[in-house]
């Protein structure tokens, strides 16, 4: 069985978030979520232990559930200092386990690819390993006054990534070692080196880096957008039978006190069409999960409530909407006085411009339902676009 222990409680200071960086949003999604999505393309991987903070431990297994990967993930405790954590992780590893790396949750870009290359390296028999990548500057040392006292050759030196990994019982060996003898170590693999086992350095990639400053979320972003499509297209459709004693309300416009459109809310067939569409086009689920007509709080609610709503929901997929375009279809009445005003409510619940939608309205020529007068359809497509933050 092959294994990963995913830190993730440690605080992340020099972020500036003012709680764990992992949980903050980049791009629309906590910052985990990208390293869990690029974990799960593993093929290798049997499990992964998260090492969180307990009280954060449910908004992790929310991004957990989001993401939905095949690899099953267990939780584990943080602990004071990073080696501490990775002691809790490793009490938690399934018996079985015979491989064990260890991975920055900070580190959202290192794909399954990456993953599968040092698993393949641990079962080919080497005892440790890890990613590296050269070291492009001169490095320094300088002495207690701040002044240069050695210029190390460069040649030599590796700057050291996740995810590190070794067998799984001479990792545990090794730990052991360590913490009962007190030793200082900076990274995973140096609790193997000062126990004599050798570690082989594979050829890491500037992409591994590390989330660690305030700049390095434009960094995830820009690098992200080659992932991600920069557009998304939805489309939406409803449809609504005509009741009598209701008013009709579409766009947001009440158009007559009888005639109206029967539904749990307002039944506004353009707004839950244009709804749909957005909701589809940033890949969630449909208005009835969100807005179910068992639930008494949306009883008779203006739809252009709920279009806000929705609003929200796509920018935390870190969506942004570029146009709409919508078609009433209805036998009566004519609709051509109202446009202008349903373009401004919807404009308005979506926070852009009258000009990003268009509504066209037409007849169904007298045939089916809607040409028989028995109800009223919508249609809507949308454009949407990723924000850069």
């Amino acid at each position: 069985m092959n294994s990963m222990i995913l830190v993730a409680a440690g605080r992340g200071e020099r972020f500036g978030a003012g709680r764990n960086k992992l949980l903050e949003e980049i791009g629309g999604r906590p910052l985990i979520e990208y390293t869990l999505y690029h974990v799960m393309q593993s093929l290798f991987l049997d499990e992964i232990i998260l090492v969180t903070d307990p009280a954060e431990r449910e908004a992790f297994a929310a991004s957990v559930r989001r993401v939905d990967g095949r690899i099953p993930v267990r939780y584990a405790d943080g602990g004071a200092a990073r080696m501490d954590s990775v002691a809790n992780g490793l009490s938690a590893l399934s018996p079985s386990s015979e491989t064990v790396l260890i991975h920055d949750g900070a580190r959202p870009l290192v794909d399954g690819a990456a993953i599968d290359r040092l698993i393949r390296e641990l079962e080919s028999g080497t005892q440790a390993a890890l990613y590296c990548v050269p070291c492009i500057d001169t490095i320094k040392c300088t002495d207690s006054s701040g002044f240069v006292c050695r210029t190390p050759d460069r040649s030599r030196l590796m700057r050291a990534q996740t995810p590190q990994g070794a067998q799984t019982r001479l990792f545990r060996a090794c730990m052991k070692k360590v913490r009962e003898k007190g030793m200082h170590v900076t990274d995973d693999a140096s609790v193997c080196e000062v126990c004599g086992v050798p570690v082989k350095c594979l050829e890491g990639k500037e992409a591994y880096f590390k989330v660690t400053v305030p700049e390095d979320r434009e960094r995830l972003l820009r690098a992200a957008e080659g992932d991600i499509p920069p557009f998304r297209v939805g489309q939406g459709y409803d449809i609504h039978r005509l009741a009598e004693g209701r008013p009709l309300i579409l766009g947001g416009v009440r158009i007559a006190e009888r005639g109206g459109l029967d539904g749990h809310s307002d039944a506004d067939v353009l707004v839950h069409a244009v709804m749909d569409a957005l909701l589809g086009a940033a890949g969630c689920p449909d208005i009835g999960h969100y807005f179910p007509d068992t639930d008494d709080r949306y009883l008779n609610i203006s739809s252009l409530e709920l279009l806000g709503q929705v609003r929200e929901i796509i920018r935390k997929e870190g969506y942004a909407v570029g146009n709409i375009d919508s078609t009433v279809i209805a036998e009566a009445p004519k609709l051509a006085p109202y446009i202008a005003n349903m373009k401004e409510n919807l404009a308005g619940a979506l926070h852009i411009s009258s000009g990003q939608i268009n509504i066209k309205a037409t007849t169904n020529e007298t045939l089916g339902a809607v040409g028989r007068r028995e109800g009223i359809a919508a249609l809507a497509s949308a454009l949407l676009y990723r924000r850069r933050s």
